[in-house]
């Protein structure tokens, strides 16, 4: 696929190296007009698919949402708290011990890349988001000392600028789902093997088909026909579509199953490792602020959490899944 519209889209894929040179180096005013150039490609990329499954679209594009929704406070609040934390522990029972080389693809405003950069791991931020990719690099320039990302840079999914093999992981929280056509998040994953060194890992985040289901029982919104709607469209087919102006509602996305995850990953040629529930029954916490500032409780509901990881009577009882693929090693 072709980000930018400009030649310089000949070189990313082949000379990642002096396309991010390219940009790196260019006086802000016209980076930034590149950069909005991208997404407008990949927006409108998105946005062109002739499939039945495209031909309705939510009120808010996923660039309005991003651009409106305070992302850079969810995975601090509210049960958001609990995804951050038990994405961690998961994620870190698979990477190798640093120094390592992790991409960050969809990164959003970087609260995991600053966080493995903080364990001493070289990140690589990629994000389609000019609003989210803003609020991380300010905050990089209002915190010069805290440990952050090696490099911030807009970028597609896709067409990863990275060299192949040079990555020792790649954390995918965020393409999955709002790449809404399978064939984009085959290519997607694709990408995300070629940038991988054998033996290393890819972390794929996708959004379960109960979770509109999980959230109306979390937030009384079985009363609301239009969420009903929402519902079943995404028990049913896995396409989330919003046709309202209530942005709690999000927007444009595929929830997946556990084993249409898992087909995808290995037809981009990944051995899937493990899939684990994220939140798992610890979406039924009430009072979940108080609940999770209480060290005790929160330690306690983390300890179950990945004690019953295996019991798969309740694992599809989670609004987000983590699916590991590993690279196979080469022969010799």
């Amino acid at each position: 696929m072709w980000i930018f519209k400009f030649p310089i889209t000949k070189l990313i894929g082949r000379w990642p190296e002096v396309a991010v040179a390219l940009t790196r180096n260019m006086k802000p005013l016209r980076r930034r007009f590149i950069e909005t150039e991208a997404l407008y490609e990949l927006s409108a990329t998105i946005a062109g698919s002739d499939s039945s499954a495209m031909s309705q679209h939510s009120k808010l594009s996923v660039e309005q949402y991003y651009a409106e929704y305070p992302e850079h406070d969810r995975l601090n609040s509210a049960r958001g708290q609990l995804e951050f934390e038990r994405t961690k522990r998961i994620v870190q029972r698979f990477l190798p011990t640093p120094p390592a080389i992790v991409a960050d693809v969809g990164g959003g405003t970087g609260p995991y890349s600053h966080w493995l950069a903080s364990l001493g791991y070289e990140t690589h931020l990629i994000e389609p988001s000019i609003q989210l990719v803003d609020i991380c690099r300010n905050r990089m320039q209002s915190n010069p000392s805290q440990a952050m990302p090696r490099t911030v840079e807009i970028g597609d999914a896709r067409s990863l600028w990275l060299g192949e093999a040079s990555c020792d992981a790649v954390l995918m929280f965020g393409p999955l789902y709002h790449l809404t056509e399978r064939d984009d998040r085959i290519c997607a994953l694709r990408e995300s093997h070629r940038v991988l060194r054998s033996g290393g890992y890819a972390f794929a985040a996708t959004i379960t088909r109960v979770a509109s289901f999980i959230d109306a029982l979390c937030h009384d919104l079985l009363g609301d026909p239009a969420f009903l709607s929402i519902v079943e469209a995404d028990i049913g087919t896995g396409q989330h579509r919003n046709p309202t102006n209530e942005i709690l509602y999000f927007t444009d996305a595929f929830f997946h199953s556990r084993d249409e995850i898992r087909a995808e990953m290995e037809e981009a040629g990944f051995e899937v490792m493990a899939q684990l529930p994220i939140e798992g029954l610890g979406v039924l916490a009430r009072d979940f602020d108080s609940f999770w500032s209480d060290p005790r409780k929160r330690s306690s509901l983390l300890e179950f959490l990945a004690r019953i990881e295996g019991i798969e009577e309740v694992n599809g009882a989670s609004t987000h899944y983590l699916s590991v693929g590993m690279k196979r090693l080469v022969p010799g």
